[in-house]
């Protein structure tokens, strides 16, 4: 089971300036830089960030200081409607952001060949570069499938687990859980697994069924894709490798690095719902068994008879000559509770457990109909 990438922030120095005629033809803005003691103009123009749009409602951001072009964005969703399987090489994805820049008539990203040190100031590390594109970041990912309805229960009980010493954090709304430091910080990796059709539903789903329309083959295909998702209870591991991470492990050069270590890494990551048994547990309280089983037929005389549970579980004076305590105490019998007799509270339980299954994880594999991306010109032909 392997992972592919979801985003790539990547940047070169090619040693000389960009022209600026190719800057004009696509930034609105740039500035020049003076110094300030000697009113030397410095050569090469900085840009802000622009935001290169795709025809799904995709893009990609590219920034130029002087010699240097970053771009960033999702190499994967670049040209689709989504991203739910992407590219699996760093290859493909430095080829899809090269095509991009060669549209815009820019320097596209070399491979590096040979790796160069250079003495900082006094008290400085060494400093590594080289000589062709280096990778500022990059987010690796895998799919796995826990069945329908399960998603929520799976990554309640993997947010109990610790990963590379972070502690698992549940987000309120129970769709998302990732691992961060002791003080709520995560320097070299950022690990998160999350519902995946969740995700495209909050982020994509309404907007690719306005700019497309409702009728459209666009909308009809990534609703397609959305509903498969659901109904396999997809949920997406995803590590963002950082740029110190990527430094210190060399693998920040693009054409040098030895990219198959991301494979051990993203398999420890992806694996650790085996160190525990999941299970889906449906949960009862007293008050919704006092309905369920026909004892009460109102849920406000059932919240009643809760409450002398509830007080007889915490040793409070019940009132045993009360006729209202007869009549609570006849219904708590009916579902095995008699609170004449001394509460155990080892055997207790406010919320009874009335069913559980064990949810099995499962590799999540792309449906026929599933169109995989490409760096071929007309990438996104849906039928």
């Amino acid at each position: 089971m392997g992972f592919f990438c979801d985003w790539l922030a990547i940047e070169q120095d090619f040693g000389f300036q960009i022209p600026e005629t190719t800057i004009r033809s696509i930034f609105d803005f740039g500035m020049i830089g003076i110094h300030l003691e000697t009113g030397e103009i410095q050569s090469g123009i900085r840009t802000g960030k622009y935001h290169h749009k795709g025809s799904y409602c995709d893009e990609v951001s590219i920034k130029i200081s002087g010699s240097v072009i970053r771009m960033e964005g999702n190499p994967s969703r670049w040209g689709r409607v989504e991203n739910v399987f992407g590219f699996e090489f760093v290859d493909s994805c430095v080829n899809c952001f090269n095509n991009i820049l060669f549209s815009l008539k820019l320097p596209l990203f070399t491979r590096c060949t040979e790796i160069f040190h250079r003495q900082g100031k006094d008290g400085e590390r060494v400093q590594k570069f080289s000589n062709g594109a280096i990778i500022k970041r990059l987010d690796i990912t895998t799919n796995l499938a826990v069945g329908a309805g399960n998603e929520r229960t799976f990554l309640k009980a993997l947010s109990q687990m610790r990963y590379r010493n972070s502690i698992g954090r549940l987000h309120v709304n129970g769709l998302t859980v990732d691992w961060l430091s002791d003080k709520g910080n995560a320097n070299l990796i950022y690990p998160s697994c999350y519902v995946k059709h969740e995700e495209m539903r909050l982020h994509s789903y309404d907007k690719i069924k306005n700019k497309f329309g409702e009728n459209s083959k666009e909308f009809q295909y990534y609703k397609k894709v959305y509903e498969y998702c659901e109904k396999n209870g997809v949920v997406r591991f995803e590590q963002k490798l950082k740029s110190r991470y990527l430094q210190r492990e060399n693998l920040c050069y693009w054409g040098l690095s030895d990219f198959s270590k991301l494979d051990v890494l993203q398999k420890e990551f992806i694996e650790m719902h085996k160190k525990l048994s999941v299970n889906e547990v449906k949960l009862e309280s007293i008050a919704e068994e006092l309905v369920t089983k026909g004892v009460v037929d109102t849920l406000r005389k059932a919240n009643t008879t809760a409450f002398y549970a509830m007080k007889w579980a915490s040793g409070q004076d019940l009132g045993l000559q009360n006729r209202q305590y007869e009549t609570h105490r006849a219904r708590l019998r009916k579902i095995g509770i008699d609170i004449a007799n001394p509460c155990n509270l080892d055997n207790f339980q406010a919320v009874r457990v009335v069913s559980c299954k064990e949810i099995l994880v499962r590799p999540f594999k792309a449906p026929d109909f599933y169109i995989f991306p490409s760096n071929l010109p007309n990438l996104l032909r849906i039928i």
